[in-house]
This record gives C-alpha cells, structure tokens and sequence, in this order.
C-alpha cells in the first residue's frame, strides 16, 4: 500500500507547520549510470528556506525506483552521468504510480555532453514508462520559469541545451528533464566551497541555475496536477489502492 505522504495535497503539507510538513528530497539511485550528489541537494533546500516561505529538512535520502520508501517523498531526483540498465518492471510500475499520485520528478543530466548514455538511458526509460506521452520541450512560457523567480532560460552547470523537457499529466507536468547539470552548479565540498566551475557564464550563470531549482521545488510542490489526492486518500482508507 502507498505510504501516507502522498495522501494528501503536497501544497497543504509544505506551508504547515511542524515536522511531517517539511520538504526533503529523495535521490534515486540505479545499479549503474546514476551519481549521488546530496550536497547540491542540500544546498537547494538551504536556498529555498531563505527565498520562501515553505518550509524544508535540509535532508537527501536514497532510494531505489522499487523501494515504497520513495512514496515519503514528493520531491525526487535521478540524477547520472552515464547509461543504465532498463528499469524491472516492479520499479517502472512504481515509478508510474509515484508520478500519477502526486510525486515529481527531476532528472538531471551530469554529462555535460550534447549526447550522453544517460540521456539515451533517459529517453529509453520514459519510453516504457509512458508510451503514448513522449518527453516534449518547455514553451519559454511554462509555469516552472515563474513558479517563484522569473527566468529567461533554464540553465545548470553548462548552457549547452538551455531547455526542460518534461513529461505532460494534463496541463501539468510532474516530470522534467534537464540536460545541463544543474546539481553540478549547486554541488559543494565538503569546506562548502563551489564544487565545479559553471561554463560560460560563471558566478551568474550559477546564481540562474539555483533560481531553477527554487522554482523546481516551488512547482514541483504546488502543481495543481495534485487536485486529485482527496479522492487518492479516499481509496487508500478503503484499502482499494494497493
């Protein structure tokens, strides 16, 4: 049975108050082709505490796309740097239960490269996972470039494809794809120095890239794709959601 997190409206929870209200973040992490990067993780809830009001648990936890565990957290990354084994079909059924009951998930390419294994990993996996709903580009005019910040173009890391593409619920999308490595913009050493440098545009191009993320969180958590969850609830008190 799903675990109670995604019972109720995300939204609701994340401007409450105490504890159980506060956002984290979840790393999925596969046998292979994934990295962990919970310093850059962190850093984005640190950020997000001090520009917003919702509240968060600087906290990163990993799970595997099968662990039910996944279900406590409503904000979750895949995060990689190489190609990875197509997903069993326990994880891909989760993972599509996870997306379709309130869960968000950012992918983020570490690469760096125009075209990586991840990517083509990437695009393999949303493939089986929605075969009629193909990974499309942003409009420039998409809600998660004014969720919090207003910005001109989403970039990471590098600069290279300067887009999102996501994955459509309806108006909605509780899946987007970046291909710039924004985690390595937000990465830090354990000193909390910059972990890597961010090409071509330096200290601004960075500053850009955390407004990105903070505007990730903010939609990720307030997305009316999530106005279904009462009737989600309902089921799970029944017992009828298994």
């Amino acid at each position: 049975m799903l675990a109670g997190a995604l019972s109720l409206p995300f939204a609701a929870r994340a401007l409450a108050v105490g504890p159980a209200s506060e956002v984290d973040i979840a790393e999925i992490q596969l046998a292979s082709g994934t990295v962990s990067r919970p310093e850059a993780w962190t850093r984005l809830l640190f950020e997000l505490l001090q520009s917003t009001s919702v509240e968060a648990e600087p906290r990163v936890v990993q799970v595997a796309p099968d662990d039910p565990a996944l279900f406590r957290h409503p904000f979750a990354v895949l995060t990689g740097d190489g190609a990875f084994p197509p997903l069993s079909e326990a994880a891909s059924q989760q993972l599509v239960r996870y997306l379709s009951y309130g869960g968000f998930l950012f992918i983020d390419d570490t690469s760096g490269e125009r075209d990586s294994g991840f990517d083509a990993s990437v695009r393999s996996m949303i493939r089986g996972l929605f075969p009629t709903r193909p990974l499309t580009t942003l409009p420039s005019d998409h809600s998660v470039y004014r969720a919090f910040f207003l910005l001109r173009e989403p970039v990471g890391r590098v600069a290279l494809h300067r887009s999102l593409e996501g994955v459509a619920q309806g108006s909605m999308h509780p899946l987007l794809y970046s291909r710039d490595d924004v985690s390595g913009a937000l990465d830090r050493r354990p000193d909390g120095s910059d972990a890597l440098p961010c090409t071509p545009g330096g200290e601004l191009q960075r500053r850009e890239a955390v407004k990105l993320g903070i505007n990730l969180l903010m939609y990720g958590l307030t997305s009316n794709y999530k106005q279904d969850q009462a009737h989600v609830e309902q089921l799970i008190r029944e017992g009828r959601l298994e």
